[in-house]
């Protein structure tokens, strides 16, 4: 008796399984197709439990070609997340709000993943049975994209976890890995003049300009000036801190009571603190 053929759906048919599964698997409130400025992302789905992201891309084929391209779509992602993290993670607020999903509140975590500069994700490529039949490519694909899970549809439309090798069911060659994509924040132009004036080096223009973005953030009217060359102050109603970048660090001043106070930021992990003085002295500026 001839093998039954497995019959091939419209995309969005695949899309709609792979929504399904990602939704009860890992308790997502998810979306499908979501566009942000470049190519749409298939499925995108958040877990409130996990704090992360779950994003898929779906495809048809099953050609070795088409199964790479597949993979390489996942580094696509990456770098539109790498460059516009913040507009990726408010499409797809609007996204959930169009759709009528408000099981979760996520406008905490978009705050965070904004203030940290990195979104926690895991990717997979969802593909067909006939695609999964080359364990070994698979493999291939892997090595250079270790941290990409695969999602199988087999051919009642069902989304599974594993592909068979020689009987037994591979769950390590289908797990996807949590990545930390960072969020570009590239300098505005009036940092950049200091910067490049200071000839700063690489991290510490990375750290100024995610300084920079978090003080602006911190008042709707914040006004920034410069200092001659050498520096960036902030205001409301009165001046209540500074940045002057260096070669290889920042040295940050901060109005506390009637004192200037100064303090060197050497690495990111100095930032929250750092920020925290720099509310402070924000809050205490609007009521001098």
């Amino acid at each position: 008796m001839a093998r039954k053929r497995e019959k091939k759906h419209p995309e969005t048919h695949y899309q709609d399984a792979v929504k399904r599964y990602i939704s009860k698997k890992h308790g997502c409130a998810t979306v499908r197709e979501l566009n942000f400025g470049g190519p749409k992302f298939d499925v995108v789905g958040f877990s409130p439990d996990s704090g992360e992201f779950h994003i898929v891309e779906c495809k048809l084929t099953s050609r070795l070609v088409g199964i790479g391209q597949t993979f390489g779509q996942i580094l696509a992602y990456k770098a539109m997340i790498f460059d516009a993290g913040e507009q990726f993670l408010n499409a797809y607020l609007k996204q959930l709000a169009k759709e009528g999903i408000t099981k979760i509140s996520f406008y905490s975590e978009v705050a965070q993943f904004a203030n940290e500069r990195k979104i926690p994700i895991r990717f997979y490529v969802a593909l067909r049975e006939k695609a999964c039949s080359r364990p070994d490519f698979l493999r291939l694909m892997k090595r250079d994209l270790a941290g990409v899970g695969i999602i199988r549809i087999n051919k009642h439309s069902q989304c599974r976890d594993y592909i068979t090798v020689r009987g037994q069911k591979d769950f390590e060659l289908c797990a996807a890995e949590r990545i930390e994509v960072p969020i570009s924040t590239p300098p505005r132009p009036t940092v950049q003049k200091v910067l490049e004036h200071q000839g700063s080096g690489p991290d510490v223009v990375d750290l100024t300009a995610a300084l920079d973005s978090r003080i602006l953030r911190m008042r709707h009217g914040m006004k920034s000036v410069l200092h001659s060359k050498y520096g960036v102050f902030y205001r409301v109603r009165t001046n209540f801190a500074g940045l002057y970048p260096k070669k290889q660090f920042i040295r940050v001043a901060i109005r506390e009571g009637h004192k200037w106070k100064k303090a060197r930021v050497k690495h990111k992990g100095q930032l929250l603190a750092i920020t925290k003085r720099i509310k402070k002295a924000l809050s205490r500026s609007l009521f001098d």
